[in-house]
């Protein structure tokens, strides 16, 4: 244990006194006992000895813990990102912004491209249709989400993301692109509407709140135009420097995926794999391991990978596992020693809580 020695002026000679004083404070810790303090002659320069000598180790101490701690920072825990606003919302927003399990929240979702009077159009929660401004501009796809400002900002001051996940099961959604002029119309729409752009103010769900990025969940078998549209998102992420944007996506296991082509998902921050309805592929099926070992090198070390899984099995999707399942397979990931494993994906917030806070013991492992 490291002891504070406390001088006193007057049992010090004043050139060692000088000395001490020069020692910066944080290093002015001894192994030694204020008690054998002696201002004469031998005494008092073994005891200088001994000070300089144990400052030089404490010195040396610090200058490690410094050199360490930047790799101690750098090192990324394993997160949790979750998709919220597809059921009945008694999971709130707020409620999974407060939820320490959640690293990153999907907003689900913008589910079609084109709606009314060519806008998109907005299906998360229980919004109170739209607003003033959006029917006048007969955009009444969207929707006034100004319930969900105080929530959203709640998220993201404690450092969880906001991301605006597009598409969905295509039964209730419509993000097919038919050409590359589409996939950059989209892109600057979207980001005038939820993101950075200046455009269309008054026609902005959120306000001047900002998402934190945008998620790609085509499901139609169709990547016409995705590149395109996400290399349009980037650009445009690029004009507004005050703060970071993310881009990812959600393809099927099945490798690779027609809907979310690797050329798309190499420019991404991270991809979360739909590892359930895909048969084989599925969490606990014989093809699995494969599955991710190919997603993996597929996507590039660059792009990290996430295991999406069901939350719950109540909505009648296929390949739901319970948590000790889960957990088996994300350590069976983590033997693996990807140089791209960055966590788990849940489908989603509300079916979570309702499935015994399914989303606590899956954390508990990452």
């Amino acid at each position: 244990m490291l002891l504070a020695v406390f001088l006193e002026p007057k049992l010090v000679h004043k050139e060692d006194l000088a000395i001490f004083q020069a020692v910066p404070v944080y290093i002015r810790f001894l192994f030694i006992s204020p008690l054998s303090i002696n201002p004469g002659g031998l005494q008092r320069l073994a005891i200088l000895k001994m000070f300089v000598r144990n400052a030089l180790v404490v010195t040396g101490l610090l200058a490690a813990l410094t050199q360490a701690a930047p790799a101690e920072r750098n090192t990324s825990r394993h997160k949790l990102t979750v998709y919220w606003g597809a059921e009945d919302d008694t999971t709130t927003l707020d409620d999974v912004c407060n939820d320490s399990s959640y690293d990153v929240v999907n907003l689900a979702f913008l589910s079609h491209f084109f709606s009314n009077g060519g806008y998109p159009k907005m299906s998360i929660g229980n919004l109170d249709g739209p607003s003033r401004a959006q029917k006048k501009a007969g955009a009444t796809g969207l929707q006034d989400g100004s319930s969900l400002v105080k929530s959203i900002k709640n998220c993201q001051s404690k450092g969880k993301p906001v991301i605006l996940s597009m598409g969905g099961a295509t039964d209730y959604s419509d993000v097919q692109l038919h050409s590359d002029a589409q996939g950059q119309q989209i892109a600057n729409t979207v980001w005038n509407l939820f993101l950075g752009g200046t455009d269309h103010n008054e026609l902005r769900p959120f306000g001047d709140v900002k998402l934190d990025g945008v998620d790609l969940d085509n499901e139609t078998n169709d990547g016409t135009g995705y590149l395109a549209m996400t290399k349009q998102f980037k650009a445009n992420f690029q004009k507004d420097t005050s703060k970071k944007y993310y881009i990812t996506a959600a393809p099927q296991c099945p490798y690779p995926d027609q809907s979310e082509p690797l050329d798309v998902c190499r420019l991404l921050d991270w991809v979360q794999v739909q590892f359930y309805n895909n048969g084989n592929c599925n969490i606990a099926q014989s093809g699995f391991a494969t599955a991710v070992k190919n997603w993996s090198r597929g996507i590039g070390s660059g792009v990290q990978l996430y295991i999406g899984a069901l939350a719950s099995g109540a909505d009648g999707d296929e390949g739901y596992v319970d948590a000790a399942v889960l957990n088996r397979a994300i350590d069976q990931v983590k033997a693996m020693d990807l140089p791209n494993f960055g966590g788990a994906m849940l489908w989603e917030a509300q079916l979570a809580v309702n499935n015994g806070n399914y989303q606590k013991i899956i954390k508990a492992n990452l």
